[in-house]
């Protein structure tokens, strides 16, 4: 009795996580049959609660270098063009998952420094993990924070007032910066910093709370 008592415990497990698995959300990734699945870009913010915790992440997905360092190049001439932000479809194929996503972002060195110290972010529930593709920059993580405010729970701007370690970034350094830390990004003069950032969820919030624009 207690043998087939077992039994009917794991068949109710099996065919509850068949039945989650047969309604969980499939925008994040879509294949034929026989194909690896391919990763679309990035997904409207409501959408991201409505993933489950399993992770779904489809086919391989490759980065070549000589791609980001030519979008590093037209990052620049959006730019010019005053079209900032992180890098469009055709430039970068951004692609984010259950557990971690992947942009592109280039920022320019300001005209003046702005008024009070840098600008910095805070993200509760993820950590950020930059990869420099071109350029460079100082990033200031840590540090003494006035006029801080909340763009959506979870995630803070503010000005940077003083103190903070400082890592001076070239191409093909990283740097990880884990959750709730305070930080902030100061390109250098000249052709700026475009990084690929990888945003990865600890776990704490949904995702339609962690994965804005930087």
């Amino acid at each position: 009795m207690k043998r087939f008592g077992t039994i009917a415990w794991a068949a109710a497990l099996v065919i509850g996580y068949l039945a989650g698995y047969g309604t969980s959300p499939r925008s994040v990734v879509s294949g034929q049959a026989g194909q690896a699945p391919a990763l679309q870009g990035a997904l409207p913010a409501g959408d991201y609660s409505k993933m489950n915790a399993t992770p779904d992440q489809g086919g391989p997905l490759h980065f070549s270098i000589d791609e980001m360092k030519k979008g590093h190049v037209e990052m620049i001439a959006r730019a010019k063009r005053n079209q900032p932000g992180p890098a469009p479809k055709e430039i970068f194929p951004s692609a984010v998952t259950r557990t971690h996503s992947y942009i592109m972002v280039h920022r320019e060195a300001p005209a003046t420094p702005p008024a009070g110290g840098p600008g910095i972010e805070i993200h509760e529930g993820v950590t950020d993990v930059y990869y420099i593709v071109s350029g460079g920059g100082t990033v200031i993580v840590g540090g003494e924070v006035e006029n801080k405010r909340t763009v959506r729970p979870g995630e803070y701007t503010g000005t940077l007032k003083s103190g903070g370690q400082r890592f001076k970034l070239k191409a093909g350094d990283i740097l990880n910066i884990p959750p709730n830390m305070v930080h902030a990004t100061i390109p250098d003069p000249g052709e700026g910093m475009t990084y690929v950032l990888m945003k990865v969820n600890i776990g704490l919030y949904p995702w339609s709370l962690v994965a804005g624009t930087p």
